[in-house]
């Protein structure tokens, strides 16, 4: 199975790119910064389905033609091949766009429960807490 990705028009690319930024400039202001890193992850859920928002009105306007998220979204079939390895923690930050109440379930669990979570545990074990439930999430939902 080849990647969506060699398909790409310079405007499929650019909603890619600004994608990953979305996601991972709160993450990385979080950790250079010492703020709270739950805090950060909340924004990268919130900003991500943002940017998959504006994907769909793009696509709706014809200016897209391909799922930007083809290669990103966990399909168990392909989790484990090694093409798709990453699809394990990219999955944990895409959401599905006929389901926003789910992306704002997320945001307000995080916010409400992650914070305090995190001012308990410190950064670090929280962190190595949350990637142990995103790849366990991951890996439960590719057995089940």
């Amino acid at each position: 199975m080849g990647f969506a990705m060699s398909f790409f028009s310079s405007m499929e690319w650019a909603v890619l790119i600004v994608w990953f930024v979305a996601v991972f400039l709160p993450l990385v202001y979080a950790v250079r910064t010492r703020t709270s890193f739950a805090m950060g992850i909340t924004v990268s859920v919130l900003l991500g389905a943002v940017v998959q928002v504006l994907w769909s009105l793009l696509y709706n306007w014809g200016a897209v033609n391909i799922w930007v998220w083809n290669d990103f979204v966990l399909v168990p079939v392909r989790a484990f091949e090694p093409a798709f390895l990453h699809t394990l923690a990219t999955a944990g930050f895409l959401h599905s766009q006929g389901d926003m109440m789910h992306v704002l379930g997320n945001v307000v669990i995080l916010a409400l429960v992650g914070v305090p979570l995190e001012q308990r545990l410190g950064s670090k074990r929280f962190a190595v807490i949350y990637v142990v439930g995103l790849l366990g999430g991951s890996l439960g939902w590719v057995l089940f």
